[in-house]
């Protein structure tokens, strides 16, 4: 009896044949040309690289087109190393006269101080420096050196994923001494729509210097994966007041290169 009443019980708790678990929610990913960096790292000794091409219409009717391209070495689990550049440069002013030339290198890095795993958010900070190596005469650069600072913060919760970031950029003036404070906030909404298929709303602002009205701005990006190490994206940026771009577009992949050590 003893046996029969045991049989009894797991047959009435076990699952209807054939029944399975309700699949998995797909894990967000933020697409490549955002305003918004994520607080997640590279994975330590592995090697990506992020490369696009972009045009920028302005708002005086000047237009700008790029290359970016952007290395990322992950030295272990709460540092990566981040090297980037614009690629070589095309301006074209308002009056139609074109000029080229190579732009900004920039260095910087990422720390990730809390993770969600064990603090349920993601939260570090973020530093760039921009070498001044783009030509002045054909206002491709500024000859100054920059630096930006920003606190990062991101959560995942089933499809969707937050990335906010809070900071200052400290941008050289290209006449006289000294440096001008600009304070930076924004906040990114990605939603995994399929396994493969992200869509992300960036929305950034900017505060108003003397170089220049107050910027608020947004991109919305698509993300495709081709395997697990390669995707390629599309953004289509819009400016909402005068200190912003007209409209910007950038296309192109996030390829994760392999190991390192």
């Amino acid at each position: 009896m003893k046996r029969l009443g045991l049989a009894l019980s797991a047959l009435l708790t076990a699952s209807p044949l054939g029944a399975q678990a309700p699949p998995a929610d797909p894990v967000p990913k933020a697409c490549r040309p955002l305003f918004s960096t994520s607080a997640g790292l590279t994975d330590p000794g592995i090697v990506e690289l992020e490369m696009g091409v972009q045009r920028i219409s302005n708002r005086d009717g000047s237009e700008d087109r790029f290359v970016p391209t952007q290395l990322n070495f992950g030295i272990n689990t709460w540092f990566d190393l981040r090297l980037g550049w614009s690629g070589p440069a095309l301006r074209k002013d308002s009056q139609g006269e074109r000029k080229s030339g190579g732009s900004d290198p920039v260095i910087g890095g990422q720390a990730l101080f809390l993770s969600q795993a064990r603090h349920g958010v993601d939260l570090g900070i973020a530093h760039w420096h921009k070498l001044p190596r783009a030509s002045v005469a054909k206002g491709i650069g500024t000859g100054r050196h920059d630096d930006t600072l920003l606190l990062t913060a991101s959560r995942v919760q089933g499809r969707w994923l937050l990335d906010l970031n809070a900071g200052a950029n400290w941008i050289g003036r290209c006449s006289g001494e000294g440096r001008i404070r600009q304070a930076a906030l924004s906040l990114a909404v990605t939603y995994a729509v399929t396994p493969r298929w992200n869509v992300t709303l960036d929305t950034y602002a900017l505060a108003a210097t003397e170089l220049g009205p107050h910027a608020i701005s947004s991109v919305l990006a698509v993300r495709r994966d081709l395997t697990s190490d390669l995707c390629v994206d599309l953004g289509v940026e819009a400016g909402h007041t005068q200190g912003a771009p007209r409209l910007s577009l950038n296309a192109g992949l996030a390829w994760r290169l392999g190991r390192i050590f």
